[in-house]
């Protein structure tokens, strides 16, 4: 059989073209049958098709028909106005080809997120035979309008534009394997507020909340940049802003009501941290859903018996606490519902009903729900030998579910707590011990496996506080340096800001852990050395390292002539250009020398003439307080000081208008010319730009060491 290549290939490319001007529209997973749409909403529609192709939607609530054009990326997107509750519906997407969708409800929509204690579910916590009353409830109320939608897990460096997910019918067989939390959250709403209860199950289990927060939000923020080279032992759980990627950003344009999360015992070492972590992990969902402050109820993490011995937990409830100033949040205490031995306390049912007292009276302005919290404390006032404790959301009085008060602990200004008696005084309590007799500070139910004791009469349990300010540890060292006067050996001195820590310390440049040498006396910086040290209490650590970098180079303390003055307000320190010890990015460390609105201009003789191969000079530039790196770098040489005679010169790349504080490095190539004198001019911007909030007004140049090779 003779074959015509030819004819083949042409065949071949035509049935490829075909397809591909024939190529089907396509939805987003979360796109499909049994879903439920925000009620009385703008909600979006969108997809992908052929460039430029013409896309129709229909659906019958309102008949509405609306057109719309796939973009050059063959992406589309559209809105439609929703009406009240109801339902079911039919949605038809057409363009090449046609989608329907069917079985879709009006009503309201949650995300449910976290780590396990979201994700657990009825199977996982023992089955419907543990919860009989709950199974009952199932059997008896109609709960055909309530919609289970699980997100499969994933994970992703990069942001993706679909997840894979199933919407359900809520059911004993589904919701057997389905978020216990979310469902007996879902459950509330639906029996209150008798409209379609969509429930979206994103969660992955052990996943810290910088996972789940989109990065710029934690890339613009000092300490929270930690997490952006934070490395963990399983990376798709532990990475920054994986789940985010792969687990959020494909849902961002389903309209939601608002989202609950149950999650931080994965933080629980970094409760400092998660004072500024978690609500930057809620303004990045906010930001990315674009429909305001939407409501955004957490829960509490329960006592559990975490080792270390350190309270950690304590600090992290203190951390969710203080993410209630934020607009729109709610918190679901869970102290007396806990199990010290089970990081996964199976009262759920109690979990997912303080959720939904939250969004009762704070979303749906249900007036018959007037209490949704436990006792908060407010302030506080010592009374003699007692202090009195004031509450929010105890205006009709405090009790105790077990007719006694435990968990109390006064101090005073030595803060050496012991255990304190009180007694409720209405809405208030009187805290005192024996043998204190002027209290400063009370706490209550501040360790690891606390439980509540304190409730408001409606049964609501208080969350544990503190009325004092001291941190969990200090996790900062300080660092000066010494100089022998008679051998002229540098020294680094380095202390801690508290006595129950200990630091460690490398001088390679490796990052020190629990292992590395302890610091009990000054180290010698010889040579090359980098210096990098680290707070301990016991097995944590503190967040970033001190770091500390010495060089012994040509021009190493050898004297320094000024053409022009720095400031007398930075003057760094003695021979400071030359010492070998560099300033850090903090331009108040005392080793910076800065010119205000001047060049700098000095000169350095190095004592013999030596050939020199390179020259680096370290500047600072922080334009928030007007330091700027100079614009160019003029080297000149000289054998007898008199004569001088350029040699090179390097220009400022890096973008005047660059923020934040950072050190700029200038390398100049000196050609291994032979030198016993050396002259920097370093030039000044002069005056703040205009674009500057400072414009017109003299600029800063900050330099330290001048490294001569």
């Amino acid at each position: 059989i003779m074959i015509n290549y030819r004819i083949l290939i042409v065949l071949i490319l035509g049935f490829i073209f075909s397809m591909h001007v024939r190529a089907d529209v396509k939805l987003p997973s979360i796109l499909n049958d049994n879903m439920v749409l925000q009620q009385n909403s703008v909600v979006k529609l969108w997809g992908w098709a052929d460039k430029g192709e013409e896309i129709t939607i229909k659906q019958n609530w309102t008949n509405e028909i609306i057109t719309t054009i796939a973009n050059d990326q063959g992406k589309w997107l559209t809105t439609v106005k929703t009406i009240a509750a109801g339902g079911p519906y039919q949605i038809e997407i057409e363009g090449k080809n046609k989608i329907i969708l069917n079985y879709i409800l009006l009503g309201e929509v949650w995300i449910c997120s976290g780590q396990s204690n979201m994700e657990f579910t009825i199977n996982m916590l023992g089955g419907w035979e543990y919860y009989k009353k709950e199974i009952e409830d199932l059997l008896q109320y109609d709960y055909s309008n309530v919609r289970l939608c699980q997100i499969e897990k994933d994970a992703s460096p990069l942001l993706k534009n679909d997840c894979k997910s199933n919407w359900m019918k809520a059911d004993s067989s589904t919701l057997g394997n389905f978020s216990a939390t979310a469902w007996f959250f879902g459950r509330e709403l639906a029996k209150k507020l008798k409209v379609p209860i969509a429930l979206i199950s994103t969660n992955w289990g052990g996943s810290p909340a910088e996972a789940w927060t989109e990065s710029s939000f934690l890339a613009k923020d000092k300490d929270l940049s930690y997490y952006m080279t934070k490395k963990g032992s399983e990376p798709y759980a532990t990475v920054h802003s994986m789940h985010y990627n792969a687990m959020i950003y494909p849902l961002i344009n389903y309209a939601i009501k608002g989202a609950i999360w149950y999650q931080g015992e994965a933080n629980i070492n970094e409760a400092d941290l998660y004072t500024k972590l978690f609500p930057a992990m809620i303004e990045s969902w906010r930001h990315a859903w674009k429909i305001g402050d939407f409501p955004f109820y957490f829960v509490q993490i329960a006592p559990f018996n975490y080792t270390g011995g350190h309270n950690t937990s304590a600090y992290l409830r203190e951390a969710q606490l203080k993410a209630l100033s934020m607009p729109n949040t709610g918190m679901a205490v869970t102290l007396d519902i806990g199990d010290i031995n089970n990081i996964h306390p199976k009262d759920k049912p109690s979990v997912g009903k303080r959720l939904s007292l939250w969004a009762l009276n704070k979303t749906y302005h249900q007036t018959d729900i007037k209490v949704y919290s436990g006792p908060i404390y407010k302030k506080m006032k010592v009374e003699g030998s007692k202090i009195r404790l004031y509450f929010d959301y105890a205006n009709y009085g405090l009790m105790s579910k077990h007719n006694y008060l435990s968990g109390f602990t006064i101090a005073s200004k030595d803060m050496n707590f012991i255990p304190a008696d009180a007694l409720i005084d209405g809405s208030t309590l009187l805290v005192s011990a024996k043998t204190v007799k002027n209290p400063l500070t009370v706490r209550y139910a501040f360790t690891d496996t606390s439980t509540a004791t304190l409730f408001n009469i409606e049964g609501l349990p208080a969350t544990s506080f503190r009325t004092d300010n001291q941190v969990f540890f200090n996790r900062t060292a300080s660092l000066k340096y010494i100089s022998d006067t008679i051998s002229g050996n540098i020294y680094a001195v380095l202390a801690g800001n508290d006595i129950n820590t200990q630091i460690h310390y490398t001088v390679d440049g490796s990052e020190p852990t629990y292992h590395s040498p302890v610091y009990k006396d000054k180290i010698l910086m010889q040579e090359t050395t980098i210096l990098k040290a680290k707070v301990f209490k016991g097995m944590l650590s503190s967040i970033h390292s001190l770091e500390a970098k010495f060089n012994k180079h040509f021009a190493w303390k050898k004297k320094v002539e000024y053409i022009t003055a720095f400031s007398s307000q930075y003057k760094g320190t003695p021979n400071g250009l030359t010492d070998g010890i560099r300033g850090s990015t903090n331009f108040l460390d005392g080793l910076w020398q800065g010119f205000l609105g001047d060049d700098v201009v000095v000169k350095i003789d190095m004592e013999v003439s030596q050939s020199v191969e390179k020259i680096n000079l370290s500047f600072l530039q922080n334009i928030n307080s007007w330091i700027f790196a100079p614009l160019y770098i003029d080297v000149y040489t000289s054998e007898n000081n008199i004569d001088y005679t350029f040699s090179n010169s390097v220009n400022n790349t890096t973008e005047l208008t660059k923020e934040g504080a950072f050190i700029k490095d200038f390398d100049i190539d000196m050609k291994h010319l032979k030198a016993r004198y050396l002259k920097i001019h370093a030039k000044n911007i002069g005056l703040c730009p205009l674009w500057h909030i400072g414009a017109n007004n003299k600029a800063w140049v900050f330099i330290d060491e001048i490294e001569v090779y």
